[in-house]
């Protein structure tokens, strides 16, 4: 079988300097070309994008009528939706500013948020949103006006006039319309592309989040670039999953408006049920989905019995070859090339289908993405292509292209235009207009991160290798530094630790400490199968769970593979299972699932301490 991808690729995008131009002139140009697709009451309903944008267009006159100013800051807090989409993008037509917020924001995070981006106005989307944003009204009387998706507050003494259902500013807005019908283009008048389009709030795995503020130059020119990356196309159909309120999401939004192609809608638990129904040609997700999707594979073809087992297993090995003759350059041939298609067909080729059966290739960002993953999707037909960026540079700095990739890299910089280098220290800086222009009334933060020549330290540790390709090393400031002063790079160990389907969560401890520990979460579900597959029954408390032998002796069993290829200073002596999985709701990973490292060990003190309590002193090693 031959791995072959179309780069006859249609993606000549509308023109546009700023997001409202883009979108104006998207419309025009495909009015009746399918633009967003949502799935209610069982069917899935299909916005073209005419249709978006008069809906976006009454938002926006709405908005109007309601006072919104041109440069007003507008808050958006909401699942994954159409909705989103259609407030985020009618906001902009009115001159707002968005202001994204993570729907499973804490209400301290909200109100910080809303107070120092001093936004007016805030749209939401449904009761439980409300009942947050009613806990903190006395701190935020700058917020005017709460636009209400879901549901609607008629009759609630508590919330008078504050809350305006969004089809009733929809209804103002068409009214708004037919008595302003220039309001619109007289504003996209006003904008220009160093205008501010959005101020990004970063997670903040360390102290208070920092807006980062972004023109429209920044995802206009990024979206233009983007699509000479990825070859994306009018015809083409994404799904969506992730959280709007992060860059990534956001520009993934921009892009499908500049090339035409159609948006459909998911939540994190209905991926592999709407999957199926899309058929998407193509998705973007961060690794902790791609991780789920293997070792939910690997335990589902374990169950089916030993001889399942062995064929999955042979296929994986028979495909990970295949791959790695692709990466050297060289077609499969002769046997390999024959075991390959069978492999294909009698496994590969069943997990394309459950993705839709039209899937070409994935985007990966947010976090590293290991290896043997990308070799895994890749043998089965579905490439990853990982790429890399920040907030602060609008999502992409670089990306792998479909032909012209190197798993273990993030890919080229994604645009001449946008300068790339390492500082003497090891350090990524760049340079370029989809860069940020600065935080949000940070002055000293934004002359930290930006220096005096215009290059933007992004905090990464990586290396360019000889034919350009970008290798992502570690945070700078998660690197670990032994007792004996010697460097580790924690993601890296993590990353070859979560291979095994059974450890869900790695946290790599050992800073200023004379041997390297970590702490693991179990996925519950193999955990329990690995215990029954030795004949045994599993217990049903998790702690006891993860102590089991047969538990135990697997985790143990990853940890010696993963040292096998470490450096004795790097070598992981120790491992403690925790009592449960890191959540967001515990204040243990952002919104983009990235662990807050100072927060975990903190919580775990005690069983940190007890793998170095009494060994450091005597050990060895």
């Amino acid at each position: 079988m031959t791995q072959s991808h179309d780069t006859g690729v249609d993606n000549s995008g509308v023109p546009g300097d700023t997001i409202a131009e883009m979108y104006a002139n998207r419309a025009l140009a495909t009015p009746n070309a399918p633009a967003y697709m949502t799935r209610r009451n069982g069917d899935w309903q299909t916005l073209t994008w005419q249709q978006a944008y008069e809906k976006s267009s009454d938002i926006a006159h709405g908005l109007l009528a309601i006072g919104a100013k041109l440069g007003d800051k507008i808050a958006l807090m909401g699942s994954t939706r159409e909705e989103w989409t259609l407030c985020d993008l009618g906001l902009v037509l009115a001159g707002g500013i968005t202001v994204p917020i993570y729907p499973s924001s804490l209400k301290d995070t909200v109100s910080y948020i809303l107070k120092d981006s001093e936004s007016s106005i805030i749209f939401i989307e449904d009761k439980k949103q409300l009942d947050k944003l009613l806990s903190i009204r006395a701190e935020i009387p700058h917020v005017k006006q709460v636009i209400l998706w879901d549901g609607h507050a008629e009759n609630d003494p508590k919330v008078d006039e504050w809350v305006v259902p969004l089809r009733e500013l929809c209804d103002r807005g068409r009214a708004h319309r037919l008595t302003q019908p220039q309001a619109l283009p007289e504003l996209r008048k006003q904008m220009s592309a160093n205008t501010i389009a959005t101020i990004i709030y970063t997670s903040g795995t360390t102290g208070n989040p920092k807006g980062v503020v972004q023109s429209h130059a920044s995802f206009c020119v990024g979206s233009r670039y983007g699509v000479t990356a990825l070859p994306v196309r009018r015809i083409d159909r994404q799904l969506l999953f992730l959280p709007l309120a992060h860059s990534f999401a956001k520009t993934l939004s921009m892009v499908a408006v500049h090339v035409g192609f159609c948006t459909a809608y998911s939540g994190i638990d209905t991926i592999l049920e709407y999957v199926g129904q899309v058929k998407p040609s193509f998705m973007a997700g961060v690794p902790r989905i791609y991780e789920k999707v293997y070792a939910g594979f690997l335990s589902k073809a374990k169950q089916g019995g030993a001889v399942k087992w062995a064929l999955v297993q042979w296929a994986i090995e028979v495909g990970v070859k295949a791959s790695r003759e692709i990466q050297a350059g060289r077609q499969p041939s002769g046997l390999l090339a024959v075991q390959w298609k069978l492999a294909d067909k009698l496994v590969f080729s069943k997990l394309r289908e459950r993705f839709g059966g039209k899937l070409k290739w994935f985007v990966s960002g947010s976090a590293p993405l290991s290896r043997e993953l990308a070799e895994f999707f890749h043998a089965a037909g579905m490439l990853i292509l990982e790429g890399y960026g920040l907030t602060e540079t609008n999502s992409f700095t670089s990306v792998n292209r479909i032909d012209a990739y190197k798993f273990g890299t993030v890919g080229k910089p994604l645009h001449p235009e946008l300068k790339v280098k390492i500082a003497s220290d090891g350090e990524i800086l760049t340079r370029g207009v989809t860069n940020l222009t600065g935080y949000y009334k940070l002055p000293d933060a934004t002359a930290e991160a930006i220096d005096a020549d215009g290059w933007f330290h992004t905090g990464d540790i990586g290396e360019i290798d000889s034919d350009g390709f970008i290798k992502i090393t570690d945070r700078k400031k998660d690197l670990i530094k032994t007792s004996g002063g010697k460097y580790v790079a924690p993601q890296m160990i993590e990353n070859q630790l979560k291979l095994d389907p059974i450890i869900s969560q790695a946290v790599v401890i050992g800073d200023n400490r004379k041997y390297i520990t970590a702490l693991v979460a179990i996925n519950q579900d193999i955990a329990k199968q690995t215990v029954t597959d030795g004949g045994q029954t599993p217990p049903s408390d998790v702690k006891e769970l993860g102590s089991h032998p047969l538990v135990a002796a697997r985790i143990d069993a990853k940890k010696k593979e993963v040292n096998s290829k470490l450096g004795s200073w790097e070598q992981v002596k120790y491992i403690k299972v925790l009592p449960r999985e890191l959540t967001e709701q515990d204040g243990e990973l952002t919104p983009s699932m990235k662990v807050k490292r100072k927060v975990v060990i903190e919580r775990y003190r005690d069983t940190i301490e007890s793998m170095y309590q009494g060994k450091e002193k005597g050990d060895k090693d």
